[in-house]
């Protein structure tokens, strides 16, 4: 999922991304290695999907404390290693 590097994070492994919602803008601290070419690997395939969203999961817990946050389907990057994408 495509990811905005906000700045860092409390240690020098993590960084703060921003996530673009359906609601709305969430921020998320997570390690440095997990983010590659402004986006981290997120689990959407087993959860909801509604009018062009998906419910995804983050690897980490939001600022606000939300797990999961509804994304519009273009937010989701094709990996080619995983096959992970909207069908």
């Amino acid at each position: 999922m495509r990811v905005q590097e906000i700045g860092p994070g409390l240690h020098p492994s993590e960084v703060v991304v921003e996530v673009q919602t359906t609601s709305g803008a969430e921020r998320l601290v997570i390690d440095r290695a997990a983010v590659s070419d402004n986006s981290v690997f997120v689990g959407w395939r087993s959860l909801a999907q509604k009018n062009g969203e998906l419910l995804v999961e983050l690897p980490n817990e939001t600022m606000s404390g939300t797990w999961r946050i509804w994304v519009r389907s273009d937010a989701i990057i094709s990996d080619q290693g995983t096959a992970v994408g909207v069908a």
